[in-house]
């Protein structure tokens, strides 16, 4: 069973198919939407739960794990955290999150992203985990040196983004006993 990760003010837990209806409303803002690598917009009907759905296979196989990002004191859903394309080879992942906008400068993202590097260097062993972002996105940025992530790198141009080819961060983490 995937495991409930806890932080001080935050669960990340499995999503469930009754998640789809926040997670159609929170990733359905175009403000969302605009500062991520991945969510469309407008956000189809019908989207949130297939995505939902797919996430059982990424555990099955051990290749991505996500969690919903829900606040202790209350149930409510904030947004998504996940470790993807994870490489037990090369024991390696990409950490990516997004939080609903009405969410956003709490610091929920910062809290979800450190539990996710801290899982992933602990529990799943790896040594090295990256994240990516917008460049006009120095929010996230900063979630990601929050999680202890440094700045690698830049790719000019690389994705196109709501009509415009957008610049994207590289930050990633090493685990020290690689290095040597």
């Amino acid at each position: 069973m995937q495991p409930v990760l806890d932080t001080p003010r935050l669960l990340l837990r499995p999503f469930v198919p009754a998640d789809a209806p926040d997670v159609q409303r929170l990733a359905g803002n175009a403000r969302v939407a605009e500062t991520t690598l991945a969510i469309p917009h407008p956000y189809p009907d019908g989207a949130a739960g297939a995505w939902i759905a797919s996430h059982a296979a990424g555990w099955a196989d051990g290749s991505e794990i996500s969690w919903a990002i829900v606040r202790r004191e209350d149930g409510a859903l904030l947004g998504a955290a996940a470790l993807m394309g994870i490489n037990a080879r090369h024991a390696s992942a990409e950490l990516g999150y997004w939080v609903g906008h009405e969410h956003w400068g709490l610091g929920y993202a910062s809290e979800a992203a450190r539990a996710l590097a801290a899982f992933a260097d602990g529990q799943l062993g790896l040594s090295r985990v990256v994240g990516r972002c917008l460049a006009r996105n120095p929010a996230s940025a900063r979630v990601l040196e929050k999680a202890g992530l440094r700045a690698e790198g830049r790719l000019v141009r690389h994705l196109y983004v709501g009509g415009v080819f957008e610049d994207v961060l590289l930050f990633g983490w090493v685990r020290p006993s690689r290095l040597g």
